[in-house]
Formats: structure tokens, C-alpha cells, sequence
């Protein structure tokens, strides 16, 4: 764990935005009168060193192919060898990678429940602007393979809505989009998870127009389509179980948001939307001008909070 001030490869920590079991997240900057960066610091054992460094790897060659607004830009990246204690085993390596500091939040912050109601014109701005991020990276070849709320990072500068997609630590090339971890397992989120991803079939382009749409169906009605107990649950859902109605969750909404959804989320990816963009500008065209019912308590989004484009 770093502090403000220590420096770590050329870069000045300011503060601590986010940490988990291996990996925090600090914003820093190098030199004076910089912008501020994101700089995510991961700690390796030995035992899972190469797998992780994998993905680090990933991550930047892929996200740093796809230069687009609403896209994470990644600047650097780097490790540093260091030790824990006395015996060799407790090496560790701290991998770094510098990328786009966002001012805002994780889209998880819009996902409301009754009775609160959701921003629309917030949500159908996100959407288009990832739609446009993905149809972006699938000309280039690529599949993000993990779109979810948590992943789009969400600020508003000039009072309008700006959307970064974020993650691409499983992100594949369209050559070489296979399904499953050595493991066997899942990767992604299963939420969100197309049934040819959860089947281990081939993946297109299709399966990330699944998880935008999954995304967006949470982001207006407060829960994903097939909310479960178990994992085990939520994976026959998406591969056997009717796709539910949005107006089920939110009565207001417009009916025809309901068979817009269906085709997103149908089973054979081949009966989807053709593109990212197609789907949510339906959905915009259907929610525009749609009154939205007062919530009692309405929020207000922190826009000052610090986040960063990769939490």
C-alpha cells in the first residue's frame, strides 16, 4: 500500500481511490503542472505471477489499439520487483499501469430501486455513447467480453453525461474469442453473461450487444434480467427462462421497450441487433420525451466524487 507522496516508477501518488484483496487504485501525476492519471498497482505471488501478468498485458496492448472518447486511454505500464520478507518465496511483483483518470463514478451509482426512479436521459446517453465504444472496438477486431454497469465510468463535465468503458483485462481479438478460462470457468459476469458465453461457443460481437443491453435493462429498472439466488440459477435464466418485461419493473416505461429488449437479449445471437448502435438508438427513440414519475427522494449524483476510468 502506497501513501501521498511516495513515488512509484516516476509517478507522485495523491491519494488512494479504490483497493481490493490484490490490487489498489491511486490517483498520481508526473511532474508538476500534470494531469492527473490512474495508476493501478497490482501485487503478484509467485504462484499466480504469470496469470496476472497476462492479463496487465492484455489489458494495455488491447485498450491501447482503440483510441475513442469513450474508451479508458492507457499511457504506461511496468513492474517492479520487490520483497516482503527474508525467503525467496515472498517475492513479490508489483505490476503498474497508468491509464485515463475519470472525475465522476461507476454507472452502479445510477442503478436505483423503487421508489426511486432512474435518470433516462442520463441512462440513454451512457448507452449510446458505449453502444459507439463497442461498434468502435468490433471493427477493430475486439470484444470487451465484461460490459457491465461497474465498468462504465461516468462523468459530467460542461453539465453533459460522458461515458468511458473500462476493463479490458478479458477483453479477445475476434480470431481468438474463446469462451472459458483454462479452469474451465466463466470469465466475465455472469449477470451479464451471453448464453454462447455460458455455453462455451464461439463469441461475436453479438455477445457484448448482451451484456449492454443486460446493463442498460438494470440501469432502468434497478435489478439485471434475471436476478437469482445462485450462480447456478442465474446461468439456466439466461440460457432457458423468458426474457422478463421492463414495464413488469417500471409500469411508466413504454411497452415497446419490452420486445426491444427481447431481440437484444435473445438466445441465438444470430436473432440480436446488428450493431451496438442500432439497439440503443431504438431505445432512445422510445424513451424520448417519456415523463418520469417524481421520485420521493430524488438523487443527486456526487459529481465531484474523485473515481477513476479502472477500478
Amino acid at each position: 500500500m502506497f501513501g501521498p507522496g511516495d513515488v512509484l516508477a516516476g509517478y507522485t501518488i495523491d491519494a488512494l481511490l479504490g483497493s481490493g484483496s490484490s490490487a489498489e487504485v491511486y490517483r498520481a501525476h508526473r511532474g508538476s503542472g500534470t494531469d492527473p492519471i490512474a495508476l493501478k498497482v497490482l501485487h503478484t505471488r509467485p504462484s499466480d505471477r504469470q496469470r496476472v501478468r497476462e492479463r496487465f498485458d492484455r489489458e494495455f496492448t488491447i485498450a491501447s489499439r482503440l483510441p475513442h472518447p469513450n474508451i479508458v486511454r492507457m499511457y504506461a505500464r511496468g513492474e517492479i520487483d520487490s520483497t516482503t520478507g527474508i525467503e525467496t518465496s515472498s517475492c513479490v511483483t508489483v505490476l503498474w499501469t497508468a491509464m485515463q483518470f475519470v472525475e465522476g463514478m461507476p454507472a452502479t451509482e445510477l442503478i436505483v430501486h423503487r421508489p426511486a426512479e432512474p435518470d433516462i436521459t442520463a441512462i440513454t446517453q451512457i448507452g449510446g455513447q458505449i453502444a459507439d465504444a463497442l461498434d468502435f472496438a468490433h471493427a477493430m477486431e475486439v470484444l470487451h467480453r465484461d460490459v457491465k454497469p461497474a465498468n462504465i465510468m461516468v462523468s459530467r463535465p460542461s453539465g453533459r453525461v460522458h461515458a468511458v468503458l473500462t476493463d479490458f483485462g478479458i477483453a479477445q481479438l475476434l480470431d481468438d474469442a474463446r469462451p472459458l478460462a483454462r479452469n474451465g470457468r466463466v470469465q466475465g459476469s455472469i449477470a451479464y453473461a451471453a448464453p454462447e458465453l455460458l455455453t462455451a461457443q464461439r463469441l461475436s460481437p453479438a455477445t457484448d450487444l448482451y451484456a449492454l443491453a443486460a446493463s442498460l435493462f438494470e440501469l432502468l429498472t434497478g435489478d439485471p434480467p434475471f436476478k437469482r439466488a445462485t450462480a447456478f440459477a442465474v446461468t439456466y435464466a439466461h440460457l432457458h427462462d423468458p426474457i422478463p418485461r421492463l414495464t413488469s419493473a417500471r409500469p411508466w416505461l413504454p411497452s415497446a421497450l419490452n420486445s426491444v429488449f427481447a431481440k437484444a437479449l435473445a438466445k441465438d445471437p444470430q436473432d440480436r441487433y446488428e450493431t451496438c448502435t442500432q439497439f440503443t438508438d431504438i431505445v432512445a427513440r422510445a424513451l424520448r420525451d417519456v415523463p418520469v414519475p417524481e421520485s420521493p427522494r430524488r438523487r443527486r449524483w456526487p459529481w465531484s466524487r474523485n473515481a477513476v476510468a479502472d477500478g
